[in-house]
């Protein structure tokens, strides 16, 4: 019983904090007029490009590198449609977010059933781990998370 419930802790933890940070991110878009529903279609490009990337070359932070620039690419094209042509901000998220699942369902059928590449190295995982101690930190210093 106690790993079951373990087991479900550690996968709603793991499934839910990308949504969790993604709809804090979409709260403040929203608190300056932006309503944008298309961040499950930008997140879902930028985990494929960040999944063929790093299967493809083996290399974490060009991986990361490229989720970043394709999340900037997605968000670029609703900028511009949304803010510059001045189109229905409703309407352009949900075909942004219609676009992303199909763009990423197209670029993803070859990668099916491939193990994903992992966090291999000692010194990655330290970093790692030093980085989200020092945001913690600086976060609870400053005043803006933490205690």
């Amino acid at each position: 019983m106690t790993d079951i419930l373990s087991s479900l802790v550690i996968s709603v933890v793991g499934a839910g904090t990308p949504l969790i940070l993604a709809a804090t991110g979409e709260l403040v878009a929203e608190k300056s007029g932006v309503l944008n529903l298309g961040i499950e279609g930008m997140m879902l490009v930028g985990a494929i490009a960040a999944f063929a990337v790093a299967h493809d070359t083996a290399s974490l932070p060009l991986a990361v590198l490229c989720a970043v620039l394709a999340g900037v690419l997605m968000s670029a094209m609703f900028g511009f449609l949304a803010l510059t042509m001045q189109a229905n901000q409703t309407a352009t998220g949900l075909a942004l977010t219609i676009f992303g699942t199909g763009l990423s369902a197209l670029l993803g059928a070859g990668y099916v059933g491939i193990v994903g590449p992992t966090c291999c190295s000692a010194t990655t995982r330290w970093f790692i781990w030093r980085s989200f101690c020092w945001a913690l930190w600086r976060g609870s210093c400053s005043g803006r998370a933490g205690g």
